[in-house]
């Protein structure tokens, strides 16, 4: 009697082919890059132009309404965490926050230009109200969807491939981001206040598209359904003395605060230091700077992956800011009135290095939780991404503080300006604080990150061991 012999058994799946990330899926989820950057930015970027060059109100009060729903959206971003961290839903611990943050910016984006009042602190309340609406829709979107990103793969380089996409994709907003000034000045709007209402219901339906995508497509490869739960006290006391993580953490913070604190001065300086308080071309320039920054965005990012996956990602980053301190040095040069867009020199040589540094930076967090479930066994995504997310948001928040300031400092004065032109000693001013303060917390950031301890061998190292304990343990 013939046997038919047994088949062989399927060869197991390799922990390489396991993380490989396809394209479609790697597409999909880098869409909600999208609706990040324009929930991020789109306000931020218009309270001023709106607000203060249109109709004059204290730039310091709105500096204030804008970082005060900044900071309570940093407060509760590690709870969030925790709570995505400890979601066990038949849609996954990510996808129903993601898409329900995302809806609630859009509905919510265009009321913060449709306050009734006109004198300053009714301004500052109404943004500050709505503001915190707002900004608190943004953390239930914007916590699990970076924790997302961490968990699709556990393998070094792909994670840096897979976190790649959401530069590529969510920078294509940053071609549009900085035109929205220009844009609400539209003569069919009828003036900066509707203009930026219609301007944010299209951003709106933008940042629908990009929260529906990362659900569709978005993938937990390390599930975490059978582990246990963890307090939220416990867990944000591991993430806050996880040294990896504090040191990309803090070189994070001190480089965002500085240049979102200076930055911000761009738009005063194009308009009044450079064009002699001609609004329409200051902020045309602004456009083209920003377009100019985004697409050399891309090639830093390529460079950033590159370097990232052959000589590790610390020294990436240190070479990738050393790149952007050289940027930020030139611009004492090229910001000349005589030759305008002498400074998109300047910009070419910052958009390479600094778009790169921010991928790199987030891709490290990847890391820490390897190393973090090295050492606890769990898989928590979530709080380190929230508490990252924490550190960042109050540098925002505290930047929107010191620029609203500064500008009362160094003795700006809008109606002032818009009408007899700015003091010379008020250009001067504007200049050094808006070049060389800049250039110190780029500095202070090469220096911070300079001592972070994971290197592509140790993570290598650490994948390895984390890959053999998964081999043995069942799925739950």
């Amino acid at each position: 009697m013939n046997q038919t012999p047994d088949c062989p058994p399927s060869p197991p799946v390799s922990a390489a082919a396991r993380d490989h990330i396809p394209l479609p899926n790697k597409l999909g989820y880098a869409c909600g890059a999208m609706a990040d950057n324009l929930i991020m930015n789109t306000f931020s970027g218009l309270i001023l132009p709106v607000y203060n060059i249109a109709l004059f109100i204290n730039p310091a009060l709105l500096g204030w309404a804008l970082a005060i729903p900044r900071a309570l959206d940093a407060i509760i971003d590690p709870v969030m965490g925790n709570i995505s961290d400890n979601t066990r839903s038949r849609w996954g611990r990510r996808k129903p926050y993601i898409l329900a943050g995302a809806i609630t910016c859009a509905l919510v984006l265009p009321l913060l230009w449709m306050s009734p009042f006109k004198s300053d602190w009714g301004v500052f309340w109404w943004l500050t109200v709505f503001g915190m609406i707002y900004f608190m829709a943004y953390t239930v979107f914007i916590i699990p969807y970076q924790a997302l990103g961490f968990e699709m793969t556990t393998d070094y380089d792909e994670r840096t491939r897979l976190l790649a996409w959401p530069n590529y994709v969510g920078m294509t907003t940053s071609f549009l981001l900085p035109w929205l000034p220009r844009l609400i000045e539209f003569d069919g709007f009828g003036g900066a206040v509707p203009g930026a209402i219609y301007v944010s219901i299209g951003v709106g339906v933008i940042v629908l598209f990009g929260g529906i995508m990362p659900v569709i497509f978005g993938r937990e490869i390390a599930r975490a359904e059978g582990q246990e739960t963890t307090s939220f006290l416990k867990a944000f006391k591991e993430a806050a003395s996880n040294r990896p993580f504090l040191t990309v953490a803090l070189a994070n913070v001190i480089v965002l605060t500085g240049l979102a604190t200076f930055v911000n001065l761009s738009l005063y300086v194009n308009i009044f230091l450079i064009y002699g308080g001609d609004r329409d071309a200051g902020l045309a320039l602004c456009g083209l700077s920003g377009s100019v920054y985004a697409g050399v965005s891309y090639i830093s990012v390529i460079i950033a992956v590159w370097m990232g996956t052959r000589i590790g990602k610390k020294a990436a980053a240190q070479i990738l800011l050393c790149l952007t301190m050289l940027g930020v040095a030139t611009l004492w040069f090229t910001l000349r009135p005589d030759m305008p867009y002498l400074q998109l020199v300047s910009t070419v040589i910052i958009g390479l290095g600094l778009q790169g540094t921010w991928m790199t930076f987030f891709t490290m967090i990847g890391d820490v939780c390897e190393e973090d479930e090295l050492q606890t066994g769990l898989r928590r995504e979530g709080i380190f991404s929230s508490v990252g997310a924490f550190s960042r948001k109050m540098a925002v928040a505290a930047a929107s503080v010191l620029g609203g300031s500064l500008l009362n400092w160094i003795g700006f004065d809008a109606g002032e300006a818009a009408t007899s032109g700015m003091p010379d000693a008020v250009a001067h001013m504007l200049k050094i604080d808006f070049v060389w303060g800049q250039g110190i917390v780029v500095l202070l950031g090469l220096v911070v990150i300079s001592f972070y301890p994971i290197t592509r061998t140790r993570a290598i190292e650490t994948q390895k061991i984390l890959n053999e304990r998964r081999a043995t343990t069942p799925t739950p």
